[in-house]
């Protein structure tokens, strides 16, 4: 009967090694040592616990960067230093505001596009679409809405994008209801095996239809208001 548990260091092991007492293991067994014990009945036992090796440390090595992209240059130094804009800078910001703003006020910019979040979900829309927002939606319809939660808009020429969103007196989608409807029957079938547990139930989702007016952008669009919302009653 052989005995495998950890004795504290104080013991002094026996000269008797496990290649001994089992030869076939001995690639598996070099590190253990054994002692015979003799219990109160006579019986013999071996006792054996394993001697534990210094463990050597072990050098990890960085994997080195072999994703790099040669057009994306350097990796930027921690924290990144963000260069001042420069007078030149300045003045090609200045002209493409000029440029789209009398894009905006001469109405010669072309057809734009929008994304709008309207109840937990982003629409990409134009003029003249159709969208269906499902579950309960209050407006009735016949009502003339107005989306101001608008994240992106923007034509052929420039696009806007808000971080997250575009200020509501610059950008703005006007829409109206057209129809309240439920969606198609969806049917669920439920089973547990070997329960006698079936259940048949069915679902329809309400369904709202929305037609896009029109997507009013103002200008000019490069001047930031001191205070915003106050176009709104409450």
């Amino acid at each position: 009967m052989m005995v495998f548990q950890r004795l504290p260091q104080i013991l002094n092991p026996v000269s008797c090694l496990c290649k001994q007492v089992s030869p076939l293991g001995n690639k598996l067994l070099q590190n253990v040592n054994s002692i015979n014990l003799i219990s109160k009945q006579g019986k013999k036992t071996r006792v054996a616990w394993l001697v534990e090796r210094p463990k050597t440390p072990i050098e990890i090595k960085k994997p080195e960067n072999r994703t790099s992209v040669p057009w994306l240059g350097e990796r930027p130094s921690f924290p990144a230093k963000i260069p001042e804009p420069t007078e030149e800078d300045g003045r090609k910001e200045m002209s493409i505001y000029n440029e789209i703003n009398n894009q905006l006020l001469t109405q010669t910019h072309s057809r734009l596009f929008a994304i709008i979040y309207v109840a937990g979900k982003q629409f990409k829309v134009t003029d003249n679409d159709l969208i269906v927002i499902e579950g309960y939606w209050p407006p009735n319809p016949g009502d003339e809405i107005k989306f101001e939660k608008v994240l992106l808009v923007g034509g052929t020429d420039f696009t806007l994008i808000g971080r997250p969103l575009i200020n509501s007196e610059m950008a703005n989608v006007s829409a109206t209801v057209i129809e309240k409807t439920f969606s198609h029957t969806k049917y669920m079938f439920y089973q547990r095996p070997r329960k006698q547990y079936r259940r048949l139930r069915f679902l329809r989702v309400q369904h709202n239809l929305v037609r896009i007016n029109s997507i009013n952008l103002y200008a000019p669009i490069h001047e930031k208001k001191q205070f915003e919302g106050l176009d709104r009653i409450y």
